[in-house]
């Protein structure tokens, strides 16, 4: 039975981390066209509505009323829908520039971000593995921006503001899905009378381009929902840490989607840090399986 909750976990976990490595910045790569801050608000605008359709229809629209109740988990949503629209627009501004590679870097920057802030807010302790694997994503920054002569800004928006997107998520004991659904409606909230002036005005795409074009504005709700709900289908068999640790599956086909299929150039100083931080990553992921196993091993005894 345990071996098939276990197998039942890694199942949902990757294929929700595939679905946002490749059909994800595919769909984005087909509206690049489309202004980034049209799609990001009906992005949250179609998120909200299924979101709200499927959380009505499985009777869990109490616990959305709950958070109500707590200032401290609306002021902290509200932040998380700050960042996440940050996120969001970092992501389909590197689809659109056709620097995809550069979305992967961010997401596979994000663990330097979240053990420097579990250090400094949470008391975490940093072992020695992570403490390396820090030095070693540290050190190829430092080598891209004297090898390029530029920061990698998209880089250090996406994984900054997911970084910090998690610390926050830590604070509050919500699931994924009611935290979103709040998240995606305070986003709508200030996208709506946007998405309504651009249509007056006939500088919006949504009804005014292709049907093609409405449905993929549409489609960005859908590809936001489902592998949210796969992946939390997944934890409910695994535990949240080796969950965390198969999401890195996603960055992962984001870097080969952009250069295998949106068939983007790949610098040698760039494929250099990239193996610099897969190394700082794989030790990451060794480490945390290594404290997960020790977890399961201190319940079981």
């Amino acid at each position: 039975m345990k071996k098939n909750n276990l197998l039942k976990g890694i199942f949902f976990s990757s294929f929700a981390s595939t679905f946002w490595g490749i059909p994800q910045p595919l769909i984005f790569n087909q509206i690049k066209y489309i202004p980034a801050i049209e799609i990001v608000s009906h992005r949250a605008l179609w998120s909200f509505i299924f979101l709200f359709l499927i959380i009505t229809f499985i009777g869990r629209i109490k616990d959305l009323l709950l958070i109500f109740n707590s200032y401290k988990i609306l002021i902290l949503l509200s932040l998380g829908a700050i960042l996440i629209s940050i996120n969001w627009i970092g992501f389909i501004f590197a689809v659109s520039l056709n620097r995809v590679q550069d979305a992967s870097m961010g997401y596979f920057l994000t663990p330097l971000v979240s053990i420097s802030l579990g250090y400094f807010f949470l008391n975490e302790k940093i072992s020695k593995a992570k403490f390396i694997s820090i030095l070693l994503m540290i050190s190829a920054i430092f080598f891209l921006i004297i090898s390029l002569k530029t920061l990698p800004i998209l880089a250090f928006i996406i994984g900054t503001s997911w970084g910090v997107y998690g610390l926050l998520k830590k604070q509050i004991n919500i699931s994924s899905e009611i935290g979103l659904l709040y998240e995606s409606f305070l986003i709508t909230l200030l996208a709506l009378p946007y998405i309504i002036y651009i249509d007056r005005v006939n500088v919006g795409f949504f009804l005014n381009e292709s049907m093609n074009t409405n449905y993929l504005l549409i489609l960005t709700g859908a590809i936001t929902v489902f592998p949210l709900f796969l992946f939390n289908q997944g934890v409910k068999f695994i535990t949240l840490g080796f969950a965390g640790v198969i999401f890195y599956l996603a960055p992962t086909l984001h870097f080969f989607t952009a250069i295998i299929i949106l068939e983007e150039t790949l610098s040698l100083s760039k494929l250099i840090a990239f193996i610099i931080i897969w190394f700082g990553v794989l030790i990451f992921i060794i480490d945390s399986l290594r404290n997960e196993n020790k977890s399961i091993e201190n319940k079981t005894q």
